[in-house]
């Protein structure tokens, strides 16, 4: 989503994209390509989806060697359960419904139309018996959170098979696949090692074997994407040779034999359950350049087909024509430059499965069309200028088994329910804690006191009675805190800033403060800031420090021609500087302020993305860094000197990046690390690290703070909202 304040334009990937790769800066990988560069295989300079399976595996080893983890305090759930007004493209009725956070797949039973099992973007599978109600986690503590796709065997409905790897966002690659053998009720990793480090775009179950699947990966670990097989369950896969990058799977629900498999080379078919494949032509030519692409079969009439695609920077839907065994292009398409943009994040159709001449198109919006003789009749059902409107950024479409009018749709915003084929909408989110924090800050003075920022549900703040309610718009970034004036700051992406009152009738009546930056300055995506009494940072390439709560503004430049990863305000006259590839700085205030500042280079513990920064000392002592790169050596390092020697003090702790830390006012030899496996804590200053992660969802922890007067340890995860636990 988009707000005024948010000027930069439609570019190649859009906005997700730039999301995407600021999580890869972030660790030190190559950058995602959406479409036909997306068949070049992103060698990272580790295997990702290794990395994160050998971290769990030591997690729990480390876990089953130390105290029960029983003995250790509990996590408290913080929320949000459901963010009540959130946004979408609408501006009349009801266009303010409940979310949540970002979905990617739903199954709905067709043994009971009430049980859903709702597979989210990075927080895990979450099952509902009474059609969205209430909900509760399945998979919290599973090796990883983040989901592709979700899919029951139709002639054995309770087997379920769960892929993990969110292909829409391929920053968390999986770690293989999830079944299930009661409908649901519980899990378990079924496929080895063979899916590790793919990340699954569709799962296709045969509808006359449930242990015959297909799953259609985009992938690394030395080789593209992939369309797999298997025949066993999901207990090995067996890629087809010469596929690629695989988007979309379609089985005939009448002859299991005939198959159509989108991938980034084009469409292709089998006629003969998968043992050959053949290319389409009508569909694909040396020329076509894919950046995304859907196939479905009409269920109740097979024969025809339907595959839409970006293709060559123009939408494109085709129709299979039952007499001729052709597809033919249809026209038009209601396909917008935006959605053209996002094509490779947000991209689904359907089928109605009453009607062949029915189709949903979900890109950013989502769209009803109808074929008949006169052609194509185009409705934007998700964005209306009266009536009913949902989140934009659409994932999934799918039907009650038992009523074809009945469609779920998965969006960033969560999941809605239309009871009429999408002429009215309502909400299931309540009771989705699945929110995708990005940063959390907190007041001291105030004990519930919160504000973070997520993905494309805004900046949320939390107030006395616990409830969290979107204060800004858009995609929420970095967020500071005065105490002493009472002034709190959000930002979006890029470097914008709004302040406004933490309290009151003005509470988050928001001013731009924004530091003035050129139109093409280079930052990232989300730009480090922090704020101190009457102090204001934020950085990019340079840093912008403001003495007055944001009203003028002075640059200082640091050097290095990198990108300021992270910011750490010390005092009025002292501010730390990381940059995404290690170099770290301290710069000190002239005595006619910042813009002649002196910057003093130190030793860099460390060449990668630099998440945190903590001295909790004098600044020429003892100072704290956390690194969250993958192909790096160390992840939390100590300086007892102000920066010029440096210790490895990562110890045991499993080769995972390490986001954020903490140092403990009251002991600093007590040092908790915030990673991609929940949060460790040293209490030997680095020598050795142990779990500390009782009651907290196995998901990527991305920021973290300390109440002090509570002595309460706070974190914002992806995406499992926020939480807290007594130290």
């Amino acid at each position: 989503m988009k707000t005024p304040i948010e000027k930069e334009g439609v570019r190649s990937g859009g906005k997700a994209l730039r999301r995407i790769r600021y999580f890869e800066t972030q660790r030190g990988i190559l950058h995602t390509a959406f479409g036909a560069d997306a068949l070049m295989q992103r060698d990272r300079a580790a295997a990702e989806g290794v990395l994160y399976g050998n971290a769990y595996e030591a997690r729990e080893a480390l876990i089953s060697k130390a105290t029960d983890r029983a003995q250790l305090p509990l996590w408290r759930a913080l929320g949000p359960t459901f963010i009540p007004y959130g946004q979408t493209y609408g501006i009349g009725g009801n266009n303010v419904p409940p979310v949540s956070g970002r979905c990617v797949g739903i199954m709905i039973s067709s043994e009971d139309r009430q049980h859903l099992i709702l597979c989210s973007g990075e927080g895990g599978l979450w099952e509902t018996k009474d059609q969205g109600k209430t909900w509760r986690p399945l998979t919290d503590q599973m090796p990883t959170l983040s989901m592709g796709a979700i899919a029951y065997a139709p002639s054995s409905p309770k087997i379920v098979y769960a892929g993990t790897g969110e292909g829409d966002t391929t920053s968390l690659l999986g770690l293989g696949l999830l079944r299930s053998d009661d409908g649901g009720e519980n899990w378990r990793p079924v496929s080895g090692r063979d899916l590790w480090g793919h990340a699954i775009f569709d799962i296709a179950v045969d509808p006359a074997n449930s242990e015959r699947l297909w799953v259609g990966t985009i992938g690394t670990l030395g080789k593209r994407g992939r369309l797999f097989g298997s025949d066993n369950g999901g207990q090995n896969f067996t890629p087809v040779p010469d596929s690629a990058t695989t988007w979309d799977i379609s089985i005939n629900p009448l002859n299991s034999q005939e198959i159509f498999a989108a991938t980034a080379v084009g469409l292709i078919r089998s006629a003969d359950g998968g043992k050959t494949w053949a290319m389409v032509p009508e569909v694909t030519t040396a020329e076509s350049e894919f950046t995304r692409m859907e196939v479905c079969h009409a269920p109740s009439y097979p024969a025809i087909v339907y595959a839409a695609a970006v293709v060559n920077n123009q939408a494109i839907l085709w129709r299979l024509d039952p007499s001729t065994g052709v597809f033919i292009i249809q026209n038009p398409t209601p396909l917008g430059d935006s959605d053209f943009a996002q094509a490779g994040y947000d991209f689904c159709v359907a089928v109605s499965p009453r009607n062949p001449d029915l189709i949903y198109w979900g890109a950013v919006s989502l769209y009803m069309g109808t074929l008949s003789t006169n052609g194509w009749d185009w409705q934007n059902i998700s964005s209306r200028s009266s009536g009913d409107s949902i989140h934009g950024d659409e994932h999934h479409i799918d039907f009650d088994p038992s009523n074809p009018d009945v469609i779920y749709v998965c969006n960033d915003g969560g999941v809605f329910r239309s009871p009429n084929g999408g002429a009215n909408w309502e909400s299931l989110n309540k009771g989705l804690s699945i929110a995708e924090f990005e940063f959390l800050i907190q007041l001291e003075s105030e004990d519930n006191w919160l504000i973070g920022g997520t993905q494309d549900n805004g900046t949320l703040g939390c107030g006395a009675d616990g409830v969290w309610n979107q204060i800004a718009l858009g995609d929420g970034g970095d967020c500071g805190v005065d105490d002493a004036k009472a002034l709190c700051y959000h930002s979006y992406y890029g470097m914008p800033i709004e302040r406004g009152p933490v309290s009151g009738p003005y509470a988050f009546y928001w001013d731009d403060v924004s530091p003035p930056v050129p139109k093409d300055y280079n930052a990232l995506f989300y730009p480090p800031m922090d704020v101190s009494p009457q102090i204001v940072a934020k950085a990019g390439v340079t840093l912008f420090v403001s003495e007055d709560n944001g009203d003028h503004w002075e640059e200082v430049n640091f050097g290095g021609g990198r990108n300021a990863s992270a910011v750490m305000i010390f005092s009025q006259k002292i501010i730390f500087v990381g940059t995404e590839r290690g170099r770290l700085v301290r710069i000190e205030r002239a005595r006619t302020g910042w813009t002649n500042a002196t910057v003093t280079a130190l030793v860099s513990p460390v060449n990668g993305f630099i998440s945190d920064i903590v001295t909790p000392g004098t600044p020429d002592k003892v100072i704290w860094v956390s690194c969250s790169a993958i192909d790096v050596v160390g992840h939390v390092f100590r300086s007892p000197d102000g920066g010029t020697n440096w210790e490895d003090c990562t110890g045991n702790m499993p080769v995972i990046p390490v986001n954020a830390i903490v140092v403990d006012p009251k002991n600093q030899e007590r040092v908790f690390a915030a990673t991609d496996h929940g949060v460790y804590q040293t209490q030997d200053a680095g020598k050795t690290w142990s779990d500390f992660s009782n009651g907290l969802p196995n998901a990527v922890v991305g920021d973290m703070i300390f109440h002090e007067r509570r002595r309460l340890l706070r974190v914002g995860t992806r995406s499992r909202g926020a939480w807290e636990v007594n130290i």
